[in-house]
């Protein structure tokens, strides 16, 4: 098998894990969402990717992504930038998430 087919092959499957998220529930814009902060605290053989995947999962107000949500992360830690995405037991990481809200009465 050469190179080019399973890059191909990989970019088919990347491509329909990522628009398989379309046909699911639908979300109203984030317009009921609220955000959640917090600081998680790194613990030994946590990574980035691991943490990012706990958070997106309670991540329920808006539509986000792996890598979208691992880079806000970054963005949010920007000392993560410096050290190239290496975290050790111990450090403070901030995060946040959406969460859906209550709803309202018309406004």
């Amino acid at each position: 098998m050469s190179i080019k087919k399973v890059i191909v092959g990989c970019a088919l499957a990347g491509l329909a894990i990522l628009f398989a998220g379309a046909a699911g529930e639908p979300w109203d814009n984030g317009r009921n969402a609220v955000l959640v902060e917090e600081v998680y605290v790194v613990k030994p053989g946590d990574t980035l990717w691991g943490i990012s995947e706990t958070y997106l999962r309670k991540n329920t107000g808006t539509r986000r992504y792996i890598l979208e949500y691992k880079s806000g992360i970054e963005e949010l830690n920007l000392w993560l930038v410096e050290r190239k995405g290496v975290i050790y037991p111990g450090d403070e990481i901030k995060v946040t998430y959406w969460v859906k809200g209550e709803q309202g009465g018309e406004q």
